[in-house]
């Protein structure tokens, strides 16, 4: 079981294989070679700006037979010299299957490795790193670029810095090569050899030149152990991308009557949402948690009103509001509601839309100033800021409105009636609500109430449950259970869902004496 893993298969550009990829242990090879007393350049070439290709002992491919004479004679070379000195070595000449094995023994256990927040800070901050300019104070140009049709070279785009998987796709497209002909690199190259490209060579780089730097074998990034022993940071600064805004307007485009022409349109399809933007950059580990596909507006190239190639024809409405993704901001927030603390009311009692649930994020209409007229990015961050500062915070109940013991009557023949501790439970649930800045924009003062009175209207005195669980079974409302079924199935499942053992689903008499006899 290693995480060394490289499957040598460059042939494949010129045609279908003649053998099995050769299963190549990169760690092994590398402590053979330093054991040797060489360095990553016994296998690895340089290129002009002193960076180690990837390629293995050269800078670009050539033909068929070139490229498959490189990896023969130098392989087989550096074998037959260890085998010299005695020593246990790889396979030579005419001990092909030994090397194209078809059924590897060896397992992998690569993991990826995902450059974080934290990560992403220390690198930032490094003062390790030298930046790729003179002109730029920070590491940011060290690592983020554009390329350059004209000049085929990559350029420091400051305020533009994105995920290196917008460009450098997890598969880059494979060159056909026809017999004679050479390999053209593709551009960009796929995220695998474009991120071992930049890191592994600055690793090397700094510890040559006995700095602190980061893993420089597979197995110091792409393993289990070794990634629980990444340093986190407690305190993470804020990135230092230019235009990086504190609140953001999400809004569908402006959407014509019908007969109209699109392009004049006058009307928004539903109220914007105020994104606090500056809150959720704290709450995921990487910009791709949303930005998934670009940094740019999600509906202005990918997910569009109508559908878009680029964003598989996910339309806008669908990518922000699918319930099981966690691409969407109703997804994501679905997942917080799985935590104990929430799930006790969100995973146990009916979901149900209302204009009420959907105003929590869609608050208000567009300022008359700005209908109909297309706004500035610093025109909708400002209206964005004005509604997250209009906000108010959520008043919690008093203790006083709160009843401190409810009797459940009429439930049991076999039990007395049940005592239910209804102050104690709600301010139990309050408590795990205080500090959650989610509970402060999408509740209300009564909201903690709904959580079992789910069908009644918002207020102090909700009606008792039986009036609308008063039959066993309504063949009118075959769904709606009975006040017994109803009270086990809302008790039971909330102390399931927020891992509350106690009392046991089993125990009825800790809720329910017995009658006596």
């Amino acid at each position: 079981m290693r995480a060394d893993i490289v499957k040598i298969d460059a042939m494949k550009v010129y045609g279908k294989l003649e053998l099995a990829p050769v299963t190549f242990l990169h760690d092994k090879h590398t402590d053979a070679v330093a054991k040797a007393g060489k360095d990553c350049k016994a296998c690895h070439k340089e290129d002009e700006s002193k960076r180690l290709s990837l390629t293995f002992m050269r800078l670009k491919d050539g033909s068929r037979e070139e490229v498959k004479e490189i990896y023969h004679a130098n392989c087989f070379k550096c074998h037959k010299e260890v085998k010299a000195k005695g020593e246990k070595a790889g396979p030579v000449d005419g001990e092909c299957r030994l090397c194209h094995d078809a059924k590897p023994k060896t397992v992998s256990v690569w993991k990826p490795v995902v450059l974080d927040r934290s990560l992403h800070a220390r690198h930032a901050g490094s003062k390790e790193i030298k930046p790729a300019d003179v002109q730029y104070k920070d590491n940011c140009g060290r690592c983020h670029h554009e390329f350059d049709e004209k000049t085929k070279k990559t350029f420091y785009a400051e305020g533009k810095e994105g995920n290196c998987g917008y460009c450098h796709l997890t598969q880059a497209k494979t060159p056909v090569v026809k017999p004679g002909e050479t390999v053209e690199k593709t551009i960009p190259r796929a995220i695998d050899a474009a991120s071992h490209a930049a890191c592994v060579s600055c690793h090397l780089a700094l510890t040559l030149e006995k700095k602190d730097a980061g893993p420089v074998k597979c197995a110091g990034c792409h393993t289990a152990d070794s990634q629980a022993k990444i340093k986190v940071l407690k305190e993470i600064p804020r990135m230092k991308r230019k235009g990086l805004p504190d609140a953001a307007l999400l809004a569908a485009p402006y959407l014509a009557p019908m007969k109209e022409p699109i392009k004049e349109g006058k009307v928004l399809a539903v109220n914007p949402v105020a994104f606090n933007h500056k809150v959720h950059e704290t709450v995921s580990d990487t910009c791709i948690a949303c930005h998934h596909g670009a940094m740019e507006s999600c509906s202005k190239r990918c997910h569009t009103l109508s559908g878009a190639k680029e964003g598989q024809f996910v339309l806008l409405d669908q990518a922000m509001h699918q319930q099981k993704s966690m691409r969407s901001c109703v997804g994501c927030h679905a997942v917080k509601q799985a935590d104990p603390k929430c799930a006790g009311c969100h995973k146990v009692m009916p979901q149900r839309s209302s204009e009420a649930s959907c105003a929590k994020c869609h608050a208000k209409p567009m300022p008359e100033e700005a209908k109909g007229q297309e706004l500035t990015l610093e025109q909708k961050q400002a209206i964005a800021t004005k509604m997250i500062e209009a906000r108010e915070p959520m008043v919690p109940l008093t203790v006083e409105d709160i009843p401190e013991k409810v009797v459940v009557k009429g439930v049991a023949d076999q039990y007395e009636n049940a005592e239910f501790p209804h102050r104690k439970i709600v301010m139990k649930l309050t408590e795990g609500m205080k500090d959650n800045k989610l509970v402060a924009v999408f509740h209300d003062q009564y909201s903690i109430c709904v959580g079992c009175h789910h069908m009644s209207p918002a207020s102090k005195t909700p009606p008792r449950c039986a009036s609308c669980h008063g039959k066993p079974f309504n063949p009118e409302t075959p769904n709606r259970p009975g006040v017994k079924a109803a009270f086990h199935q809302q008790c039971m499942g909330c102390h399931q869902k927020m891992k509350n053992p106690k009392p046991a689903d089993t125990a009825c008499v800790e809720c329910h004496k017995e009658k006596k006899k």
